[in-house]
């Protein structure tokens, strides 16, 4: 019985800043996506797929407010934290603002606006002037035109083609296969024997969100209009990527995972991607940020991206975050 009053009572939304949240899930597809087709966005995270993929974990929400603007909204730290908002897609009117702030004005603790674009804060320059821009280095978007990641031409990508012949010279009983939603199981499989490699617990905070993430996208895998390919050698599946379509011209990497113990699998499954995104007509890539980790800071930069699009947290009033 308390199981269903939960579940009833999260269905029924969440009052924040004077309005009703509700949770990302399926059934707000269609709302969701008319929002984010009519406004485009540069940043990752602005999809339906990668919004409702992570809304379990980081208690994603959204509120519609009118014609021309969306909110979205999450917690920050553990489950049970203080809400945020997302940035908003759309055009907040100017009563939308000043009610927003004012009710900001009321909560316990200084109001963020997390994951911010600069089109956005530029944009509505009036109402971001309210809050404290810092920018956020570990959330930059890493973008890469799909031919340079697809055939890695010319002597810059030298090192990347000499471990992919390694590679195909290592491992000849390799292959690629399109992703499905029977492939879940394999995904998760291939994630747990990478986090196992590199020493994360199984129970580790972060590992038990992205795993909440893949089991969701690769459930609703067709539903959330994905793609991706799986990479097995010997039938064994030790590398898999997903991605979907961001904009008319740019594809999104939302998982890449490649088990480190097989010399160039990183570099093949990237090129397998890219090749396939590229054979799809698209002009670019982004694969994401680098969380403000060296290593994976140091890999997305070794393909040479074409831009690495900022992102802001927004505080609102003068407190740092």
């Amino acid at each position: 019985m308390g199981r269903v009053v939960r579940r009833v009572h999260q269905d029924e939304g969440t009052g924040f800043l004077g309005h009703r949240f509700r949770p990302v899930q399926l059934a707000a597809k269609a709302v969701l996506q008319d929002y984010l087709r009519r406004y485009p966005q540069r940043v990752s995270g602005y999809s339906f797929a990668s919004l409702a993929a992570w809304a379990q974990p980081y208690g994603v929400m959204w509120a519609q407010v009118g014609p021309e603007c969306l909110l979205l909204s999450r917690t920050l730290g553990h489950a049970g934290g203080e809400r945020h908002l997302l940035q908003p897609i759309g055009q907040p009117t100017a009563a939308c603002c000043a009610g927003l702030l004012a009710e900001a004005a009321l909560l316990p603790y200084p109001l963020k606006m997390v994951y911010v674009a600069r089109e956005y804060i530029e944009k509505n320059a009036d109402f971001c002037a309210q809050f404290t821009a810092e920018e956020d280095r570990g959330g930059a978007n890493y973008i890469y035109l799909a031919r340079d990641l697809a055939e890695l031409a010319g002597g810059r990508f030298g090192k990347k083609r000499n471990l992919i012949a390694q590679f195909l010279a290592l491992y000849p009983k390799w292959e690629a296969i399109p992703l499905d939603t029977r492939c879940g199981p394999l995904c998760r499989e291939v994630l747990l024997a990478i986090a196992h490699r590199d020493g994360v617990a199984t129970d580790d905070p972060s590992l038990q969100a992205e795993l909440q993430a893949l089991d969701f996208t690769m459930a609703h895998f067709d539903e959330l209009e994905l793609s991706g390919l799986m990479i097995r050698i010997d039938g064994r599946p030790v590398a898999f990527s997903i991605f979907e379509r961001q904009n008319i011209d740019t594809a999104v990497v939302h998982f890449e995972k490649a088990d480190r113990s097989f010399k160039g699998l990183y570099q093949m499954i990237n090129r397998e991607t890219s090749r396939m995104i590229a054979a799809d007509g698209y002009h670019l890539i982004n694969r994401e940020e680098d969380l403000d980790r060296p290593g994976l800071r140091q890999a997305k930069m070794s393909y040479f991206p074409l831009d690495i699009y900022p992102v802001f947290n927004l505080t609102l009033g003068g407190a740092s975050g």
